[in-house]
């Protein structure tokens, strides 16, 4: 079966995308972007460690199985064959089934195109179809001011701080806390 098609378009740069739902095949695709995101240390949780295939596999059965369940909205953005960018949304458990976490990760080479804001979008838009969905919360580096903008913009609201709550590059970051009321 194929996955569900959100969006088809083109870039004013002439860059053509498609932004999808994951399927089964894509697993390789999303083993070799995770490893290239973390590689990069980037503003995310994986500072350089190697994930493995097997993990890889695991976390994709387990993100198909919870989008089948209305758990998850979760989508991959394609430039040609090229998985360019990926982000989610993805419902607690129990006493936290209301509150959906999101995250989202671009590669390098394709930031400051407009993408990470269309794939909040169309995230945000799918996640609106979850039947449990109340909130929506995030966790952002102090020092990523674009990102945290770009939150802002979408209607994201700070309700905390950690200080130093993020290892980045071998110091200690602040790590803002957002949400955003459904």
């Amino acid at each position: 079966m194929e996955p569900r098609i959100v969006h088809k378009g083109r870039l004013a740069s002439g860059l053509d995308i498609v932004v999808r739902y994951p399927r089964t095949s894509d697993v390789e695709d999303m083993w070799k972007y995770i490893n290239i995101l973390s590689k990069e240390k980037t503003y995310i949780t994986y500072q350089g460690e190697k994930i493995s295939l097997k993990h890889e596999k695991e976390y994709l059965k387990g993100q198909l199985e919870k989008i089948e369940k209305k758990e998850c909205a979760q989508l991959l953005l394609f430039t040609g064959k090229k998985l360019a960018g990926i982000s989610s949304i993805d419902l607690g458990g129990r006493i936290e089934a209301h509150i959906g976490v999101f995250g989202i990760t671009i590669l390098k080479e394709f930031r400051g195109l407009g993408l990470g804001k269309l794939l909040m979008k169309l995230v945000l838009n799918e996640a609106k179809k979850l039947p449990k969905l109340k909130i929506v919360t995030l966790q952002v580096f102090a020092e990523n001011g674009k990102a945290a903008k770009m939150y802002k913009d979408f209607g994201f609201i700070e309700y905390g701080r950690l200080p130093k709550g993020n290892q980045y590059r071998g110091r200690f970051v602040d790590d803002i806390l957002m949400y955003k009321s459904f």
